[in-house]
């Protein structure tokens, strides 16, 4: 069986994931259609929002109508856990939280916010219910906390494909199933390049990483713990990005997955990054045989 032409790599970052709405807007309007897309997290919504509809003006108003509602109010601001302690999710499991209310919090619950918040987030975004009823095949990936593997979902629900897809590790409540604990498909596949890899001829990837890192101030042995963690997982996304054969990055200003307030600016950087990832196709035009070929025909 031949490949598939041009694939979408969507990448996680949580409220990062407006800029994977801007880039689509201009890919889009330039003419760019992926053949299959596949996401992790945040990119696992955008991009089944986008295979669904192939309308990205749509998805950028969906996000606003969800950031209106109290759906959204609910997932950015839900009580932690059975509301003994008032002080919101977001503020809790951020960088903002104390060190050693995580380390309680940590020896006795395995998450901080039950998945019924995604459920709901999820089923307000997306206006269909299964992968059968796209118009671009997506896969999503997810991972098994037990083995480390990747899962990949392609067929039947897809909603609950994205649930599972964004439960952040020890933040979101995880999924059992089948023996297996299903958490955010980041952990193993943060740009998910290499299941395209073998599908495609053209990998073009969306990298909404944060990869800045500030100094600590008089580091603790968790703060450290968890930097050297962050430093290692930032070199491998770094990696991986590498593998894509069109890489759009756009600027995500060293915003944290969970700060929603910057949606405009990051649509915006989305936006710009994909016009210069475009523009440099188009002033160094490939030949009739180069594998950017067909992908530089179909500018508009």
């Amino acid at each position: 069986m031949s490949k598939s032409y041009l694939g979408l790599a969507l990448g996680g970052g949580g409220a990062r994931g407006a800029a994977h709405i801007g880039a689509i807007q201009t890919l889009h309007s330039a003419g760019v259609r992926p053949d299959i897309i596949a996401g992790t997290s945040a990119g696992s919504t955008v991009g089944a929002m986008y295979a669904a509809t192939l309308d990205p003006k749509w998805i950028e108003e969906r996000f606003r109508e969800f950031m209106g509602d109290d759906s959204f109010r609910q997932f950015n601001s839900g009580e932690l856990l059975d509301g003994r302690n008032q002080e919101t999710f977001l503020k809790k499991v951020t960088s903002k939280v104390k060190q050693h209310y995580m380390v309680i919090l940590g020896l006795n619950k395995s998450f901080v916010a039950s998945r019924k918040i995604l459920e709901k987030a999820v089923d307000y975004l997306l206006p269909v219910d299964t992968f059968e009823e796209l118009k671009i095949p997506l896969k999503i990936l997810a991972t098994d906390i037990h083995t480390g593997g990747d899962v990949v979902h392609e067929e039947g629900d897809i909603k609950e494909a994205i649930v599972r897809s964004s439960s952040i590790p020890g933040f979101f409540e995880p999924t059992h199933n089948d023996g297996r604990l299903l958490v955010d498909g980041g952990v193993t596949a943060p740009i998910p390049i290499e299941i395209l890899k073998r599908k495609v001829s053209v990998v073009m990837a969306i990298d909404i990483t944060n990869y800045s890192v500030k100094p600590l101030e008089n580091p603790n042995m968790i703060e450290i713990v968890r930097r050297a963690d962050i430093i290692t997982s930032l070199r491998l996304k770094e990696r991986i990005s590498k593998d894509a054969d069109i890489l759009i990055r756009p600027d995500v200003l060293g915003l944290h997955w969970s700060e929603f307030g910057k949606f405009d600016y990051l649509l915006d950087s989305g936006r710009d990054a994909a016009k210069r990832a475009l523009d440099s196709l188009v002033k160094t035009p490939p030949d009739a045989d180069h594998i950017y070929y067909d992908l530089f025909r179909s500018l508009k």
